[in-house]
């Protein structure tokens, strides 16, 4: 399977608010399921400069997304990381090969010392592979995302460049 990773476009907000939608990939996202495809479109048309999106595509069908968002003033070199995975794709090399991508880019673009995710409680499978590329755990949000009708704990996980100013490795 070839993966084809490119720049996020405006015209890629219907295929990215159809993963999102997804029952296997909902409860583990902030989107809303009343996120209408026109808020999407909206959000895509608007990115601002700080805003650094990539899709996935394989067979030219958009299966993945990923990006990090840079901060601002003295978090300049501080950026959040999300991602979603087309779940008939999930543990198929999606993530890991977007998550490469993003950070390929914090670290030799925009030379982010820190890169920043909190991910539910609930998703063990997500954790797991953020630690595989270097995110650690430094800390819970107890009930700080409603899911489902639940409030679930937020693990907060970041990442140091390696080599960087901040990685006292």
């Amino acid at each position: 399977m070839d993966i084809v990773i490119r720049q996020v476009q405006a015209s890629d907000a219907r295929a990215i608010h159809r993963i999102q939608m997804q029952e296997q990939v909902m409860p583990y996202i902030l989107s809303l399921p009343s996120t209408r495809v026109e808020q999407v479109e909206e959000r895509y048309r608007n990115q601002g400069a700080n805003h650094h999106e990539f899709v996935a595509e394989v067979d030219g069908q958009v299966v993945g997304n990923a990006a990090v968002i840079q901060m601002a003033g003295r978090r300049s070199h501080v950026g959040t990381f999300y991602i979603s995975v087309d779940s008939e794709h999930h543990g198929k090399g999606i993530g890991t090969t977007l998550i490469k991508k993003v950070l390929d880019l914090a670290d030799n673009w925009l030379m982010l010392e820190r890169v920043e995710l909190g991910v539910l409680a609930t998703n063990p499978r997500a954790q797991k592979l953020y630690e595989r590329h270097g995110f650690v755990v430094e800390g819970m949000k107890s009930g700080s995302i409603r899911s489902a009708g639940h409030y679930v704990d937020e693990i907060i996980m970041a990442r140091l460049r390696p080599n960087g100013l901040l990685n006292r490795d």
